[in-house]
């Protein structure tokens, strides 16, 4: 039996209110994740490294070993991870990003623990083209690659030529917190865990909250009309078609585009993109009010169409709906049209469009429906 132990890194620099409110709900789902999986025998233990000294004082409240590395700009993750693994002596491990398993279940990494210890060549990744939890083993198998990932977002392409599958598709799998559209997104399910609720309750999250919420109730209209553009993930269209009764409108596009490096070069072509060239950013709402009752965004994909590479307060105050907040000119002009719509439409990044998806509708369907189709996980 391998000795399998868990991995989390969180981190970052934020430079601007709406970074600082993402970081403040990034580090209570840290909290919350090891509270539930520290009660998890299957692990042999969790070591937790993060650039933030508050969180790692408050992680050791709950078992976790953690370490504080200097925050800088340029953050090798690879490399960050071949050193935990080599300098520890780790056997088999599973990694998660600071911003996942918000939801997840103690079962679920029960589950994922057992796998890695009775294997001696597997991977498990629960997005193989866009990983934030991945779990492997041998360990010392991340000490053979030649080019290590950058991020972990390529880890579990990098970690490929294992033996791999993908972790069962949950929401406590396919969602986590990168983004103020997660964090809203986050609010409206009925599990989430008790530091969550408690910065929720202190952050002011509008205009782009109440658009949320209205999105929402016309999810759960029979028949309305819903759209959703980005990076789509199929199975969380099956997910909300299985489950409730409105009428998806759904084009997806682009997905991997940062693990497969598309991003670099100006690669990305979007085909809402093309629309905007022809019709402008005004034309492109006028379109989607024609067509849907509410509208799910990913517009990471349309602004790498347009080439513009936003810090990280554009793009968060863009999710907010906050266009006075923005640099950019451009990115400015796109969020004054979305709040001005007539229909709501709720920007944000690849989760929101993936794993946020199933994230609203079991906030739609209760508590019931969560423990009739197994997902989420649960505080007592």
């Amino acid at each position: 039996m391998n000795k399998v132990s868990m991995v989390i890194f969180e981190g970052g620099i934020p430079e601007s209110h709406a970074e600082e409110l993402v970081t403040a709900v990034r580090k209570a789902v840290v909290l919350d994740n090891l509270k539930k999986f520290s009660k998890v025998p299957e692990l042999d233990g969790i070591f937790l490294y993060t650039t933030y000294e508050d969180l790692a004082v408050a992680a050791g409240d709950y078992g976790a070993e953690s370490q504080v590395i200097p925050a800088r700009k340029e953050f090798h993750f690879g490399e960050a991870l071949a050193r935990v693994i080599k300098t520890r002596s780790l056997e088999s491990v599973i990694y998660m990003g600071g911003a996942s398993g918000a939801l997840m279940a103690p079962s679920e990494i029960s589950f994922l623990a057992e796998s890695l210890a009775t294997s001696h060549d597997l991977m498990l990744a629960n997005n193989i083209f866009s990983s934030d939890i991945v779990g492997f083993t041998p360990a010392s198998a991340l000490l053979e690659v030649a080019g290590l990932p950058i991020s972990d977002n390529s880890l579990a392409m990098t970690l490929s030529f294992l033996c791999h599958r993908k972790l069962p598709e949950t929401v406590g799998s396919l969602f986590d917190v990168d983004t103020p559209a997660d964090v809203m997104v986050l609010g409206l399910h009925p599990s989430i865990g008790p530091n969550v609720k408690g910065v929720l309750g202190k952050l002011d999250l509008e205009p782009a909250n109440s658009r949320l919420k209205k999105a929402r109730e016309q999810m759960g209209i029979p028949l309305s009309e819903i759209c959703v553009i980005g990076r789509v993930s199929p199975s969380a269209v099956l997910y909300v078609n299985e489950r409730l009764q409105c009428r998806m409108r759904v084009f997806s596009e682009e997905r991997g585009m940062k693990a497969l490096g598309r991003e670099d070069g100006n690669r990305v072509v979007s085909l809402l993109g093309c629309l905007v060239e022809e019709v402008g950013f005004r034309g492109l709402v006028k379109a989607l009010e024609k067509v849907a009752d509410a509208v799910l965004i990913d517009t990471r994909v349309l602004f790498r169409h347009l080439h513009l590479e936003l810090p990280a307060k554009d793009r968060f105050n863009s999710d907010l709906l906050r266009p006075d907040a923005i640099d950019d000119p451009v990115a400015r002009r796109i969020t004054t049209y979305l709040l001005s719509s007539d229909v709501p439409i709720v920007p944000g990044g690849h989760s929101l469009v993936s794993g946020g998806l199933r994230v609203i509708v079991d906030s739609l369907i209760g508590d019931e429906g969560l423990r009739n189709s197994g997902q989420g996980c649960y505080y007592t």
